[in-house]
């Protein structure tokens, strides 16, 4: 079974991977709702971290990290 990765646009968002910016291990988080398409891009959820028990904020539509940066295969 394959799960959306951080940084991967996905229409229904699922299980997300994401990697603890404290503690560096790859944590998998639930979002159930889906993105709607009139949804702001800049859309936030906050989750609590498996890993270090903190908050982080998940972007709804990518999956990413609030303040990750892209990976230099990423970046334009």
């Amino acid at each position: 079974m394959a799960f959306p990765r951080a940084g991967t646009q996905a229409s229904a968002m699922g299980n997300v991977l994401f990697r603890c910016p404290r503690t560096g291990l790859n944590v998998q988080h639930w979002l159930a709702d889906e993105v709607g398409p009139d949804d702001p891009q800049c859309s936030y959820e906050t989750v609590m971290c498996k890993a270090c028990t903190r908050l982080h904020f998940i972007n709804r539509r990518t999956g990413r990290l609030l303040g990750e940066e892209a990976r230099p295969e990423q970046r334009l």
